[in-house]
């Protein structure tokens, strides 16, 4: 029995040693499984939240495409409105619609409010081209509206993703700058 005794700090101490390691490795692997999950779910996010983005911005050029028939844009007015503009609006707005889904299951709360910001403000440009809103002085400041819209689309998603980074602001080029003015003067 006096040996048994004098074992028992060793096997203390193996017992002890045993149950640190495993708290250990299942911490660690618990750790990683963790790390693993979000590098899946942020890779994505931003599959999600870029082919959002583009479906926003195929449905814009529809809708400036189809406003420039009411005179809306940077194009002299054209003299007829495209037969399937309807058509080409509702597909560009299916579109949108259905990557808006993935947002809104993935999306953290500040991108998806951003998201529907940034529809909303297509949709008012949209009311321009179908001409539901026919007020000309009313379009530059929509057209406003949808860019601070998509820039504020883009930090909230690059927020979300952990991209560091301020988005570069747009300069219009002089070149680009003198032939809206020409445009203007026609």
């Amino acid at each position: 029995m006096n040996a048994l005794l004098e074992q028992t700090p060793a096997l203390a101490g193996v017992v002890v040693g045993a149950l640190l390691s495993f708290v250990l490795s299942a911490f660690a692997e618990r750790t990683r499984w963790r790390r693993d999950e979000a590098v899946r779910w942020d890779a994505e996010r931003m599959r999600v939240y870029a082919d959002y983005g583009l479906a926003v911005r195929d449905m814009y050029r529809v809708v400036l495409s189809v406003a420039s028939h009411h005179g809306y844009g940077d194009h002299p007015a054209q003299p007829d409105r495209p037969p399937d503009a309807g058509a080409a609006l509702a597909a560009a707005e299916a579109q949108r619609a259905a990557r808006f889904e993935a947002v809104l299951l993935l999306g953290n709360p500040a991108t998806v409010a951003a998201a529907r910001r940034w529809h909303q403000a297509v949709w008012h440009l949209e009311c321009f081209a179908r001409g539901r809103l026919t007020d000309p002085a009313g379009w530059p400041p929509a057209r406003r509206e949808f860019g601070l819209a998509r820039a504020e689309y883009y930090r909230a998603a690059r927020h979300d993703l952990g991209i560091t980074g301020a988005l570069p602001s747009t300069v219009i080029p002089a070149w680009q700058q003198s032939l809206r003015q020409g445009r203007a003067g026609q």
